[in-house]
């Protein structure tokens, strides 16, 4: 058991090596993000009340998780008209600057449900349609807490890519050579992490008109899926 472990500390390090030398001679990918995200999201939509929250009031965020997440750049805007709200929440990492593991552990699936909501219901991987235009694969739950039910789809985009969350499981020693499985050996990919939630249905959010620019502005910053 000891010389297992010896020998599988020795496959680790000399791993880690080997990507520190394979970093230092290849150059992270280019960024696609070259707008402020609160420029690119609708900030006035007639009709609407707009406002701009601080991301250490989101659900995902308190200031300390806010500020230990470091953020490209980030929103958390808040729509609203008659009885109607969407929050659109959206954190960017360029090329390098966070590991796909670390971004993705502030999902509803963890914070949420650590700041007081249940889920209520879950699905993975599921289609989402913006007019003609496919999206990638959203994460789905509804969260409940004192009465407010959300519907709430996310996405963390690796690359363009959305990651599944469906039977990833926790971290661990090997999570490295999992995501190198998954991403290939350079996992410098810049990422976005996106949340739409809403106290109505996507059925009934898309027979108001204004809520095609909002899907315009996700459009926009690279959530439409990739032609094959």
């Amino acid at each position: 058991m000891k010389k297992f472990i010896l020998l599988l500390g020795i496959a680790i390090l000399l791993i880690a090596l080997g990507l520190r030398a394979y970093f230092a001679f290849v150059p992270p990918p280019e960024a696609t993000l070259h707008q402020a995200l609160a420029e690119i999201i609708p900030s006035e939509l007639s009709g609407w009340q707009i406002k701009d929250m601080d991301m250490a009031e989101s659900p995902e965020s308190s200031v300390r998780i806010a500020n230990f997440l470091n953020f490209d750049d980030a929103i958390f805007r808040l729509f609203e008209k008659d009885d109607t709200f969407v929050g659109l929440y959206i954190a960017y990492w360029s090329p390098g600057k966070t590991s796909y593991r670390w971004a993705g552990t502030h999902t509803p699936d963890t914070c949420w449900v650590q700041n007081g909501w249940t889920c209520m219901r879950r699905e993975y991987s599921i289609p989402f349609q913006h007019e003609a235009a496919a999206f990638e694969p959203a994460e789905f739950g509804i969260y409940e807490k004192n009465g407010l039910s959300q519907n709430v789809y996310f996405w963390h985009l690796v690359g363009g890519s959305a990651f599944g969350y469906e039977q990833q499981g926790g971290h661990n020693i090997f999570g490295a050579l999992i995501d190198i499985k998954h991403h290939g050996l350079d996992l410098r990919q810049e990422q976005f992490f996106i949340r739409l939630s809403s106290n109505k249905t996507i059925e009934e959010l898309n027979r108001m008109p204004e809520f095609s620019s909002i899907l315009d502005g996700l459009s926009a910053i690279g959530l439409a899926a990739k032609a094959d």
